[in-house]
């Protein structure tokens, strides 16, 4: 995967809420955002409810895609399952920022009517998305083919060149970085910006808070957002005469001193 990080990133906008988070989130989890020195680099994989809280491990045959973008030559490879978390493993990356990308295969799930409502509840759609699916005949068995990708920056002895911010892994959903600024993102929908849409930004405590892209796909952080951060996203399609929706859910991992 490659990854494309563009400039430019505004204020977004508002609407903040302090909640303990619920969703269940599959993130990348670095054993320290910034490493003493360059070498192997050690990084979990994992679904939480809790954030930075790792819970259940991704297994390997679940990945479709790991890769890794930074100075150097870094590569990624998949060191084997821990009680709660795959572990990844990247060598070969030199001093400045590091990316990291885990896709999972896509997985087709049927939701019967009574887990639909929580579905909803549990991820933040556009209108539109969320009507279609309340339209369908009832009983509803809501037929989703779902595809999960997690990301994370990691600085290697120094974030001075971030260059690999601004590449993308080409994602369908994914959020990228600022070359220059470390509290500016932009979210990307099959490589092109995400104007006006909703996400979420959650803090080491756990907490989300509920933000908006801008009309240009750009999210700035508060000024007070500071420590081990995840932004998240997902997005709800029903394809033009599909029975099955696809649901994209994407995550970015990172830390702001």
């Amino acid at each position: 995967m490659a990854r494309r990080l563009l400039v430019g990133i505004s204020i977004v906008g508002a609407l903040a809420y302090a909640s303990v988070a619920a969703a269940h989130d599959f993130f990348l989890l670095p054993e320290q955002f910034t490493t003493p020195r360059a070498g192997t680099v050690a990084i979990q994989a994992t679904v939480g409810s809790s954030f930075p809280t790792p819970e259940i491990v991704v297994t390997a045959d679940r990945a479709e895609r790991v890769n890794a973008i930074g100075a150097g030559s870094p590569r990624v490879r998949i060191a084997g399952a821990g009680a709660k978390a795959l572990n990844l493993e990247v060598t070969g990356a030199t001093a400045g920022l590091l990316a990291v990308g885990v896709a999972s295969k896509p997985r087709d799930v049927e939701y019967a009517e009574d887990r639909i409502p929580l579905i909803l509840e549990e991820y933040r759609f556009l209108p539109a998305a969320a009507a279609a699916v309340d339209a369908l005949p009832r009983p509803r068995t809501w037929k989703v083919s779902s595809r999960r990708f997690a990301k994370t920056l990691v600085c290697v002895q120094t974030c001075r060149d971030r260059s690999a911010a601004g590449r993308s892994f080409s994602a369908h959903l994914e959020f990228v970085g600022h070359r220059t600024m470390a509290n500016h993102f932009r979210l990307l929908a099959q490589g092109e910006p995400l104007a006006n849409y909703p996400i979420d930004l959650v803090g080491s405590d756990g907490k989300r808070q509920h933000l908006s892209t801008d009309a240009k796909g750009d999210v700035h952080l508060p000024e007070s957002a500071r420590g081990t951060m995840m932004l998240f996203a997902a997005k709800l399609e029903r394809p033009k005469g599909a029975e099955r929706f696809t649901l994209d859910l994407t995550s970015l991992t990172f830390s702001r001193t």
